[in-house]
Formats: C-alpha cells, structure tokens, sequence
C-alpha cells in the first residue's frame, strides 16, 4: 500500500481515537505496505486477509464472503471503509454480517467511469453514511455519483499541529544536498502525471532559467519514473532539482523549504499542504477540490488554475519578489490550520458521528468495536 493522504488520516484516526469508547482494528485488502507496522506501532490489530486468507486473486464474491466471515469472528458494531475497493468489498460484507454501522469515505473529486462508478455507487447506498473531507468534494460525489447530501457528511481534513510547526532548517538543506543559498521550491507528492507534477516542473524550470538561485524539490513515491526523468532531461533540470523520495523525517523537509506548491489537477483536502502551512511555508496552489476551503487567496497563499504551469510560475515569481509577504502568508496559514484543520478535531467529529449512529442503534450501552 503506497502511503498517501488516506493512510496517513487513517493513521491519525487510529492514533487519537478514544480507546474508552472504541476498540479499533484496521482490515487491510493489500495485505502490505508500510502503512501497517505503523498502524502495528500503535498498538492497533492488523488483519490483512489479502495475506492471511488468500484475498489476492479471488474473485469479488470470494472476497466478500472472507470478510463477512471476519467481520463477524471479531463482532464488529462500525465499519468504516476507506477508497473505492474497501467502499464496495466493506460495505457488501458489512450487510451481510449484519453489523449495526456502515460507513463510506470519499476523500478527492476523481470522476469514475464504468465498473469504478458503479462501485462506487453501490457502497454508497450500501452505506449509512458516506464521509467527505471538503464541501467541494461533497458537492462533486452528489454531482457525478448521485449519493444525496443529506447522507453525507463533511470532516474536514486534519494534521499534527505539534508535530508540524515552525523551526529553523539548522542546515537541513545542506543534508538534502541544496546549498543553503538556494531558493527551494518544494512539493510533496505521488510522483505522478495527475498530481500535477509536469506543470510543477514546468513551473520551476522557468524561474530558474532567470534565476540561478531557484532549486526544485519533490518529495514523495516515484510512480512513473520514465516519463518524469525524460521531462527533467527535457528541462535540462538535472543538476536544479531534488527528488527526495519517501521520507519520514517530514517536519524537516518542510522546513528546507521556502514556498510550497500543490499543483495537483485535483484534489480532496491535501494533507500535505495542511502541513506545509502548520510549519508557516507560504502556498501557491491549484484551486481545486477542497484547496480552496483551506487557501485564502491573497491572504495565506494564492491559487492559480489547474493544468496551467504558466499561471503557476507567475505565481511564484510574484510571491519571490515580495519576501515580507510571503512570510505574512506562512504565519496566517499556521493560524488558518491551528483553528481549522487539527487531527484531535477531525477525530473528534468523527467520533460524535459515530456516537450518533451507535446511538441509533442501541450500541452505546457497551464500547463499540470499530473496523476501519
């Protein structure tokens, strides 16, 4: 399982979840991935049937019934699911084991087509609730999947604000191999066409042709690495640019950088642009999806079109010649995030609502088992 935003809110779900009321365990249908000896580390039970139960390669029906079998082993009262598959598969066997709560999540606006519509459509009515993290996203799954607003609900997306907050850098560019004279202009991402990665290259190259000082860096999995070594040939880029992979020394990065773009074609509520502004780095961003709920324009960062790498240098040349601004930017965003978007008030409204629903149906006599 590659860690993208899902699993890391998962994680701070599994993490602040109060041990009082809940009994959590996580289900997961790859069976891998360095999601689960997190998860592990919490002290959270891993059940992996894609492993465990010979998941992988069975068909849908199969599946189901490998879960549902599961589900009712472990007396599970809430299910709550996470991405397209988990929709579909958890949702079926969350009916037929009869458990009390089911609930849906969708975090990002990602039209679906054929069977993945399909899918999707059918854990939604499968579901009592379906989670969004923006109003946007909200607004896009009644639009393109038909799920009714009043069966939603919006939770909006939520960091570690301890964790991330602002420090010096102490050198840390110098360790990524930067010079610390450097500019750096910096976005965490999956390293992927769709999340934007081209315009942010395009972006950057453009400054640094006039520029010597700007530096690119991009953290985060590599998925199509061809394609994205053959753009920064195109640039000429090679010697101006950092890929950093996967890191898990976060709060360090950031702080490396001196503006950070999420230039993504679309999006839910990114949780790295949420840390990015914890940690007080001014944004250029793509309006998309819920970014807007999130970014201020003009007043904690600027956004800029999607799909339009030109905007987005454009952007960033404006914000680089006023440095006293872009610091104003940084130190709005961390308040923005600090009163909006903390992981203990994300947890916390998810818990009413599931407090809500157990309530519906008698549950709250007992702690509730949670399967996520």
């Amino acid at each position: 399982m590659v860690v993208g935003g899902t699993q890391t809110h998962l994680r701070q779900v599994l993490r602040l979840l109060d041990r009082q009321h809940f009994d959590p365990f996580l289900v997961c249908l790859s069976g891998r991935g360095a999601l689960l000896q997190d998860v592990h580390d919490l002290g959270v039970p891993v059940f992996s049937p894609g492993a465990s139960l010979g998941f992988q390669g069975l068909s849908l029906a199969r599946r189901v019934v490998a879960l549902t079998r599961l589900l009712r082993q472990q007396r599970v009262e809430i299910v709550h699911n996470y991405l397209l598959r988990a929709n579909l598969v958890g949702s079926l066997a969350a009916r037929m084991a009869r458990v009390p709560v089911v609930l849906c999540s969708t975090r990002g606006c990602h039209e679906l087509h054929g069977a993945q519509l399909m899918a999707a459509k059918i854990g939604n009515a499968l579901a009592d609730k379906v989670m969004v993290n923006a109003v946007a996203v909200r607004d896009f799954v009644h639009e393109h999947e038909g799920c009714p607003r009043e069966k939603m609900f919006v939770v909006p997306s939520g960091i570690d604000t301890g964790r991330f907050s602002p420090f010096s850098s102490g050198g840390f560019k110098t360790r990524l191999g930067i010079p610390e004279d450097r500019l750096v202009i910096g976005t965490v991402t999956r390293q992927r066409i769709r999340k934007g990665v081209e315009e942010f290259l395009r972006a950057v190259a453009e400054l640094w042709r006039s520029d010597s000082r700007i530096h690119g860096l991009i953290v985060g999995e590599v998925e199509e690495a061809g394609e994205l070594a053959a753009l920064v040939q195109e640039l000429g880029m090679r010697d101006n640019l950092t890929l950093a992979g996967r890191r898990q020394d976060m709060p360090e990065v950031y702080s490396a950088m001196d503006i950070y773009v999420l230039s993504s074609h679309d999006e839910g509520m990114s949780n790295a642009l949420l840390e990015a502004m914890a940690m007080e780095r001014p944004v250029v961003a793509t309006n998309v999806g819920g970014t807007g709920e999130v970014v201020e324009h003009g007043s904690t960062g600027i956004l800029v079109p999607p799909r339009d790498w030109q905007a987005l240098a454009s952007a960033l040349r404006g914000m680089i010649a006023q440095p006293e601004l872009w610091r104003e930017f940084g130190r709005r965003g961390r308040t923005k995030v600090e009163q909006c978007f903390s992981a203990a008030a994300m947890v916390r409204q998810i818990e009413r609502v599931y407090a809500e629903l157990a309530c519906e149906r008698g549950l709250l006599t007992r702690e509730a088992k949670v399967a996520a």
